[in-house]
C-alpha cells in the first residue's frame, strides 16, 4: 500500500467536523487517543474569579494542535476578550457546558456562566477563529462593515475628531493597525490615515458597486476595514478610508 498525503493523516482530528464537511460518520473521534484526553481529574476553574465575557479553552495533555493554537494565537492575545485556559473538560465550578467537551483544543466563550458558543479544534486558520469570535462579539453594525462589507454613514464615525495621541487597533484581535499620529483630517467623512502599522493590513482588489477600488482588510483577524486611495498627503500619497466602527482605540 502506499501512505495517504500528509493532510489525510489524522484527517478527523484535525477536522472533528467530518470529513470535507459532510458532517462525519456520527462517529465521536478523540482528538488523542484516550490516555492522552482531556484530564477530568486537574483542578477545575473558579467561575467567580473569572468575567462575565470569558473565554476559556480546553487544552488536551500532549496535544499538538493546542501547541498550534498556542504559537499562533495565544501567545499574541490582544483581544478586548479575557481568555484562560484548563487541561479540564469540566466547565468553571459555577458555570455551564452546553455539551460535553471531546475535542482539543475547544475554545468556549461564555457570559454570565453560560456557553453562549464554541470554536472545535484548531487547523491553523487563525482567520476563521476570529471570524467566530467577531460573530459573537462585535455589534450588528460592526458584523456589517467587517464581514458584509458596508459603509458607516460619512460624518457619523465616533473617532472622526478623535485628536488623542494613541493606537487604532482590530477590533476583534486587538492587534494593531494605525498610530494615531499617521491620522489625518481629510474632510472624508472618515477617520483617514497616510500609513498604518507594518504588516498590519492586507489589500485586494474590489470592483463592487461598479467602481474599481483597493479594499483594506486586518491582516490578523481578515476583517473588512475599508478602502486605500491615492490621494493622500506625503510622505506616502496614500489615504487609508477607514470606518470607525470597525477600529478599537488605545490610548497612550
Amino acid at each position: 500500500f502506499y501512505r495517504a498525503e500528509e493532510y489525510h493523516q489524522r484527517y478527523l482530528q484535525k477536522n472533528p467536523e467530518g470529513y470535507c464537511g459532510l458532517g462525519g460518520t456520527g462517529v465521536v473521534f478523540p482528538a488523542q487517543q484516550p490516555e492522552k484526553s482531556l484530564s477530568h481529574s486537574v483542578p477545575l476553574l473558579d467561575g467567580k474569579s473569572l468575567a462575565a465575557t470569558q473565554l476559556v479553552v480546553f487544552e488536551g495533555v500532549d496535544c499538538d494542535y493546542c501547541r498550534q493554537f498556542e504559537a499562533q494565537v495565544l501567545k499574541h492575545w490582544k483581544s478586548a476578550v479575557p481568555v484562560t485556559r484548563t487541561p479540564s473538560a469540566q466547565a468553571p465550578v459555577g458555570w455551564h457546558l452546553k455539551s460535553a467537551v471531546w475535542a482539543s483544543p475547544t475554545s468556549v466563550l461564555f457570559q454570565n456562566g453560560e456557553e453562549i458558543s464554541r470554536f472545535t479544534g484548531f487547523n491553523g486558520d487563525q482567520h476563521a477563529f476570529w471570524n467566530w469570535l467577531g460573530h459573537w462579539t462585535l455589534t450588528q453594525e460592526q458584523q456589517a462593515i467587517a464581514f458584509k462589507g458596508e459603509t458607516e454613514p460619512a460624518f457619523t464615525g465616533s473617532f472622526l475628531d478623535n485628536h488623542v495621541s494613541g493606537t487604532y487597533v482590530d477590533p476583534v484581535t486587538g492587534q494593531p493597525l494605525f498610530r494615531s499620529d499617521a491620522k489625518f483630517g481629510s474632510h472624508s467623512g472618515w477617520p483617514s490615515f497616510f500609513a498604518p502599522v507594518s504588516g498590519a493590513l492586507i489589500m485586494r482588489e474590489d470592483d463592487s458597486h461598479g467602481m474599481h477600488r483597493i479594499e483594506v482588510l486586518s491582516a490578523s483577524s481578515g476583517i473588512h476595514l475599508g478602502h486605500v486611495f491615492d490621494d493622500g498627503p506625503p510622505p506616502t500619497g496614500k489615504r487609508y478610508c477607514i470606518n470607525s466602527a470597525v477600529l478599537r482605540f488605545v490610548p497612550d
